[in-house]
């Protein structure tokens, strides 16, 4: 069974626009590379100076307020409304 030949044939304009290509996606590799690798070392020593702290200083840490301490109530009078019969009165009016 004869094997199937695959010939690749560009001129120059096809093997220069693929150099481009080439080029042009390293390019972009190595920037992404330089970008990460510059946020990894700065962010790095922030992690780990933070983590230190975090743990030798537990009073820096998030504290919750206790809730059975103090309650706070709010005083008032209240009227119950019926939104069916809603009527408009003036402030004044409500309050002698």
């Amino acid at each position: 069974m004869p094997q199937p030949s695959f010939h690749v044939r560009l001129g120059w304009s096809g093997w220069l626009s693929l150099l481009i290509a080439l080029a042009l996606v390293l390019t972009v590799a190595a920037v992404l590379a330089i970008v990460l690798l510059g946020v990894f070392i700065i962010l790095l020593p922030v992690v780990i100076i933070s983590g230190v702290v975090y743990y030798f200083f537990p009073g820096l840490r998030n504290r919750y307020r206790e809730q059975w301490r103090e309650t706070e109530t709010i005083e008032g009078e209240y009227r119950v409304v019926d939104p069916s019969q809603i009527r408009i009165d003036s402030p004044d009016r409500d309050r002698t």
